[in-house]
């Protein structure tokens, strides 16, 4: 059974967005969120992906996540992983991909690098 994807804008800080993911990330859904989060890097140098809502990841989901980050290297931006769910963990883990992704526990966390922007004082 295939929950679907959806992936969302959560916020933007300057040049970084966060989008949530939630759902399955497998053979059906994959293409939706490599093309979503290459059409944000066209825009932002960083995108976090807040994935707690990831309720199923398989090889093509983890595929998917290996493309972008090759896409960020080719092209200078920056992918963060924040959150994922034990199922995904461990596939990181198994696989050895965790070691080339930055991983957040938290979106909170992926954020503290990326501080929103100081609002001037009013007179």
């Amino acid at each position: 059974m295939n929950s679907g994807l959806r992936v969302e804008v959560a916020d933007i800080r300057e040049r970084t967005t966060a989008l949530t993911v939630a759902g399955d990330l497998d053979l059906n859904t994959a293409d939706v969120l490599h093309r979503t989060v290459e059409g944000v890097l066209r825009d932002h140098r960083t995108a976090i992906l807040d994935l707690t809502g990831v309720t199923f990841c398989d090889s093509s989901g983890l595929n998917a996540l290996l493309r972008l980050r090759r896409h960020t290297q080719e092209t200078g931006s920056r992918l963060v992983l924040a959150a994922p769910p034990a199922q995904m963990l461990r596939l990181l883990t198994i696989t050895g991909a965790g070691a080339i992704f930055t991983v957040y526990g938290s979106l909170a966390e992926a954020w503290e690098p990326h501080p929103p922007a100081a609002t001037p004082p009013t007179t």
